[in-house]
């Protein structure tokens, strides 16, 4: 899908890496799934000017929030029955 927006060009990255991937932002501390990935391409020059990754809370809020996806890192919890540190 792509939007038209006034200087730039939006559409989606269906292949981002991190899509339906649990994350964490490091900046706010809050921890999501990314449910997909917006590329903004300047109309002007035809370069990337941005991305932005939309969350889906894991909190239960409710409340979405957008980020860099550059600025999001994979959360790895641990499973139930291992003990912290186990291998």
């Amino acid at each position: 899908m792509i939007r038209y927006d006034t200087n730039v060009w939006v559409r989606e990255d269906d292949d981002h890496h991190l899509l339906g991937l649990e994350v964490i932002h490091p900046a706010t501390e809050r921890t999501g799934t990314v449910g997909t990935v917006f590329i903004r391409t300047s109309k002007a020059t035809g370069k990337t000017v941005g991305r932005t990754a939309h969350m889906r809370p894991m909190d239960g809020s409710g409340r979405e929030w957008t980020a860099d996806p550059r600025e999001l890192e994979l959360l790895c919890l641990l499973a139930p029955d291992a003990a912290a540190g186990a291998r």
